[in-house]
Parts: structure tokens; sequence; C-alpha cells
């Protein structure tokens, strides 16, 4: 929301939304709907169900709800440093950010979120059973989300090619950086 509020760019691509009309704005709308839905779909099914303590399900359900938390972390912390390295940056001059999580893939916002709801689609589906509902939603959703989060890593791999290619930090920040999203993946 701050960036929203205090980006430029941002505020613009929501002052452009405005002027769309109900009509154009509702497939869209419905879609990410029902993208959302499938994506927390397996917590609201956990939830409906028990697992036996100490049983492997429990702990596979546990680790992955940690897995979750910590994707939360990494995507909240690397929003938060890109946010602060932006606001001091000059237009159409690359700074980064390089440090910290951008020393281990090019978007840990991305890898963060990714994590999320990879730890909430397992945790869940240790409840799912046979549920074939349960499962088709579930998937759907996180290979939603997966999809979005690769893509736009990708559509932002470009813009950021073209804007800052042939600038020696950005080179070797990408040299040295060699996955987009999931560290060993190139």
């Amino acid at each position: 929301f701050a960036r929203e509020c205090t980006v430029e760019s941002k505020r613009k691509q929501f002052d452009n939304m405005d002027k769309m009309s109900i009509l154009q704005r509702t497939p869209m709308a419905l879609g990410v709907s029902l993208l959302y839905a499938c994506m927390v779909s397996p917590a609201l099914f956990a939830l409906r169900g028990t697992l036996d303590a100490g049983s492997i399900s429990k702990k596979v359900q546990i680790f992955f709800t940690a897995v979750s938390a910590f994707g939360v972390i990494l995507e909240s912390v690397a929003d938060q440093h890109k946010y602060q390295v932006k606001r001091k940056s000059k237009e159409g001059e690359f700074v980064g950010p390089t440090t910290w999580s951008y020393t281990i893939c090019r978007h840990p916002n991305y890898l963060g979120e990714i994590l999320y709801w990879a730890g909430l689609f397992v945790a869940g589906s240790v409840s799912f059973g046979n549920s074939t509902v349960q499962w088709v939603s579930g998937v759907l959703g996180f290979l939603g989300i997966l999809s979005i989060m690769l893509g736009s890593s990708s559509r932002l791999d470009g813009k950021q090619f073209k804007a800052y290619g042939d600038q020696p930090n950005y080179v070797e920040w990408k040299r040295n950086v060699k996955a987009s999203v999931i560290p060993l993946l190139k």
C-alpha cells in the first residue's frame, strides 16, 4: 500500500484502472477472485479436517506452515529492501538492490510469495484425502500463482535488461546472480 501511495508510476497505474468502467473490470475481478479462492482452499480444507497429533501428516503440516511463514517474511523483507533502495535511485540508473536476499536470486520477493503459497498448499494437502474437488482446486490455485510469479519475473527481467542492460552495475549483478526466482535454477 505504501508503494502505491508514494511511488508515482504505481499511482498512475491505479489512476488508469479507475478510468475503466465496471463492465471492463468485472471479468478481471471475477478471475482474480476465483484464483484466490483456489489458492486459499488448501487452508480452508485443512481447517475442516483433523489430523492425529504426532502423525507424519501433522508433522508435514507443521513444517510446511513454517515454510509458508518464512515465505511471508522473505517477501516482506525483500519488498521493503527494494522499496528503500529504489526511493533513493535516479530515474534510469540501476542501483539494485543487489545485497542480502538479492544475492540469492534476482526476485527474492517473488520467491517468498512462491514459498508462501507452496507451504500453504502442502500443509493443506495432507488433509485432502481422496477428494477430487480439494485436489483440483488446490492444484489449480498453486499452479496459477506459480505461473503468475514466474511470468512476472520473466517480464521484469526483460524490462530490466532493456532499461539497464548497458550499465556495468546491472551486468555484474546479473552475471553473479544467475537465478531469476528459484535459486540454483537459471
